[in-house]
């Protein structure tokens, strides 16, 4: 009975959380989010759009988690970037977020994203990116509790869906600086219409991460959500142990919270068919009041 209270406290909250998750990849975690100027990955489609301008080949990466360690609320994402043949990057991702009651269903959020980044400039000093991604937004809200009130003989309550547009730039400089903006939801899309209408999150990060050293980068953010006055800084180092090993601790502010995690890469893996580099990423992130949250991501390099 007390999960069952918990579910239906917290559910409206975790139910907005894909549409809003600023820590999505076990890497992204691990730095507690600080990672809007940090350099391209498959993340970048989430987290800055411009970034994927910097992946190298075709990569694939899929991740899975459940927030706050509840077996409720599961976590999904699936991402790949690859190379257009005229103009940039393009990249795609899913995720999806369930809030679940004794094996039932009870809503479940689904994102399907495109993204393209380009470069404006580039060359051996400086190069400036920007990128969008263009995210279809579906909330299935599952069924009534009905007579039994676990939802088995309930009515089907329907869905709702929306479309937003994000807005990624980045900068670098001697491969020492790099700057990096991110707008979330410049279009205001919301889920609903008239009384009934969700508005999702507006937010703007804003970063600068700086390199002392090869291997070693250094990065601090600002996010804002709009609408709202208050603001959190986030900060995060990562860490080259070797040409196997990657190492990332973070922590932000309001609420206070710290990330740790890693990533092995598996680069010395040959095969003709499956491609010759895998990574293996593992981090978690603490909160304040609630558990902690694991992530993990498995990625492929073609």
């Amino acid at each position: 009975m007390i999960k069952l209270y918990c579910i239906l406290l917290f559910a409206p909250l975790f139910t907005q959380t894909v549409s809003d998750n600023a820590y999505t990849h076990a890497e992204v975690a691990a730095m507690a989010g600080a990672v809007v100027a940090e350099a391209g990955s498959n993340w970048s489609i989430f987290h800055n759009p411009a970034g994927i301008t910097e992946v190298d080949g075709t990569h694939l990466s899929a991740g899975s988690g459940k927030l706050y360690g509840f077996n409720w609320l599961p976590a999904y994402n699936l991402s790949g970037t690859t190379p257009l043949p005229v103009i940039g990057k393009i990249g795609f991702a899913f995720q999806q977020l369930e809030t679940k009651y004794s094996g039932k269903t009870l809503s479940k959020e689904q994102t399907l994203s495109i993204a393209q980044g380009f470069d404006l400039q580039h060359d051996k000093n400086s190069r400036l990116a920007i990128g969008y991604t263009a995210n279809f937004v579906q909330w299935d809200l599952g069924k009534s509790a009905g007579v039994s009130g676990d939802g088995s003989d309930g009515l089907k309550l329907g869905s709702v869906n929306s479309i937003t547009i994000d807005f990624g730039v980045l900068a670098s400089l001697r491969e020492k600086y790099r700057f990096g903006v991110f707008l979330k939801n410049i279009n205001s899309g919301a889920l609903g219409k008239g009384m009934t209408r969700q508005a999702l999150s507006r937010r703007i990060n804003a970063g600068i991460t700086y390199m002392p050293m090869t291997g070693l980068a250094t990065s601090i953010v600002s996010e804002h959500l709009l609408g709202r006055d208050d603001m959190q800084i986030k900060a995060a180092i990562r860490y080259n142990l070797n040409s196997n090993l990657e190492i990332y601790t973070g922590a932000q502010s309001n609420p206070n919270r710290f990330g740790l995690g890693f990533t092995i890469k598996l680069d010395r893996v040959t095969d003709a068919e499956l491609g010759d580099n895998y990574t293996l990423s593992y981090g978690l992130l603490t909160h304040p009041v609630l558990p902690m949250t694991h992530q993990f991501n498995i990625g492929l390099s073609l």
